[in-house]
């Protein structure tokens, strides 16, 4: 039984397989659930078992050529209700999800917010997928014709379950592709309730299917022989194993994974809205955000000024239960927690100090919780392990710089490359910089204050393929050619 006491909602009703637009009980393994503010059991959830997720991927391709046949204009109608029912449910899922991933609850009604809206921008994406014509002579006419993939694989990570189930699934579902989704083991309930609204909205049985469980189910759902394609949202090292997983059955793969941001502050920069960006990028979700701004790198003259002014805002920041609306919640995991740990024993053993942090902190109400509190490394070297890997956590490492061109190469000088901010007043300094920055997103003189409609994904270790916005769909369509013969 499953008993959450800060949660009014049942979540024996949502603790579940959804199949074939029916709830069905798990029979693999027995996961307990813990809450991260006071590390405390409130129950536990079944796994999936591979029989399950063989089941799962039937049912997609059973629901396949129905829902890639319907009319683009009454796909779009189905799901503009489930973004309608997504906002009408946003408190309870926004609650699930705080207590569940540790977050704000202010934080995760954005999330279910977010939700709502990728599902209402691809309903209108949904009759606008078009195709082209090539002509390649007086006798002949190519066309190409946008299909859906076919089956797509989801696996959720658990930093942002709710939103980053919905930027996947609303795409794949808007052109004709039916899904099975993996959420994470840590957080598991809000996808259930969402592919349970899904069916209230619409969605036929079979074309939205939800698997639990932790690695093992996702390697299966990955290697599966019927699956065309996989999404997967998480860290380098697993995305290499999904990937492998998926060159079985050749499947196609999208992966949005590891980051170790650079956000580079020039001399001429705004003060105030740098730390203010600076402080948002690493310190938002407790820093456990793959485009998380962990590294700063400032020029000399305005280094130790920024950091104080950084320190200071990071200072008033509150630790406390995610539905009372804290700056801060505690890390999702005590595995969460011994990580970000282990990285600033690492770091102070190799001779770095931090000039704010680096003791585990928890408020006095839940002294057993995850809790970390803001921590920043100053002028640390770029070869130091905390430079180089991701912490995934409120770890923020700074290094000084002599001008732009130095920024940069120290801003490049990382495998990985999803997202980098750039400060400056100076136009044409921060646009050069942007260009030549390894990244898939950058932000000038702002940092993660992007809409949902900009294609976002990687370069490097950070990733393959594009999600979001018009970008997003094109994950989820493979695109035929037909040729036409036409002479005399």
């Amino acid at each position: 039984m499953l008993n959450h006491p800060r949660l009014a909602m049942d979540l024996n009703n949502v603790a579940c397989q959804w199949l074939g637009g029916a709830g069905v009980k798990g029979n693999g393994l027995e996961r307990t659930m813990t809450d991260p503010t006071t590390a405390q059991s409130y129950g536990s959830v079944p796994d999936a078992s591979s029989v399950q997720v063989d089941h799962a991927v039937e049912l997609a391709r059973w629901a396949l050529p129905d829902w890639s046949a319907t009319f683009p204009g009454a796909r779009a109608r189905v799901l503009f209700r489930l973004a309608d029912l997504i906002e009408a449910r946003a408190d309870d899922l926004a609650s699930v999800e705080a207590v569940n991933v540790g977050k704000p609850v202010a934080q995760a009604r954005r999330d279910a917010g977010r939700a709502a809206d990728y599902f209402r921008f691809y309903a209108g994406c949904c009759d606008k997928l078009n195709g082209e014509t090539i002509p390649l002579g007086p006798d002949q006419t190519a066309l190409t014709v946008p299909e859906p993939i076919g089956v797509s694989a989801h696996i959720i990570p658990w930093n942002y379950p709710l939103s980053t189930l919905a930027r996947g699934v609303a795409p794949a579902l808007a052109v004709g592709t039916t899904v099975v989704a993996k959420p994470p083991e840590l957080t598991p309930f809000t996808a259930v309730m969402v592919a349970q609204l899904a069916l209230e909205a619409g969605v036929p049985d079979g074309a939205f299917n939800v698997v639990t469980g932790g690695g093992e189910i996702g390697a299966a759902l990955a290697g599966h022989p019927d699956v065309d394609q996989v999404t997967f949202t998480g860290s380098t090292a697993t995305g290499r194993k999904v990937m492998q997983a998926a060159s079985a059955p050749v499947a196609d793969v999208s992966l949005e994974l590891g980051g170790k941001s650079p956000v580079i502050v020039l001399g001429d920069a705004n003060m105030e809205d740098a730390a203010e960006g600076v402080l948002r990028g690493i310190f938002f979700n407790a820093g456990q955000v793959c485009a998380a701004g962990s590294r700063l790198i400032c020029t000399r003259d305005i280094h130790d000024a920024l950091i104080e002014r950084v320190a200071e805002k990071a200072k008033a920041m509150q630790m406390g239960h995610p539905l009372d609306n804290p700056d801060l919640g505690p890390l999702a995991s005590r595995a969460q927690l011994d990580r970000v740990q282990g990285y600033v024993n690492g770091a102070t053993k190799a001779g770095s100090e931090p000039v704010l942090g680096g003791i585990p902190t928890a408020p006095s109400d839940y002294p057993d919780g995850y809790f970390y509190p803001p921590t920043i490394f100053a002028d640390v070297s770029p070869d130091a392990e905390i430079a180089r890997e991701e912490v995934f956590g409120p770890v923020l490492t700074t290094f000084l710089c002599d001008d732009a061109d130095h920024a940069l190469a120290l801003a490049n000088g990382c495998e990985f490359g999803l997202v980098a901010g750039v400060y400056s007043r100076d136009s044409t300094t921060a646009l050069r910089l942007a260009r030549r920055l390894h990244a898939g997103q950058v932000f000038v003189n702002g940092f993660l204050n992007a809409g949902d409609t900009v294609p976002f994904g990687g370069v490097k270790h950070s990733g393959i393929g594009r999600e979001k916005g018009l970008a997003g769909l094109d994950t989820y369509v493979a695109r035929k050619s037909i040729i036409l013969n036409h002479p005399g």
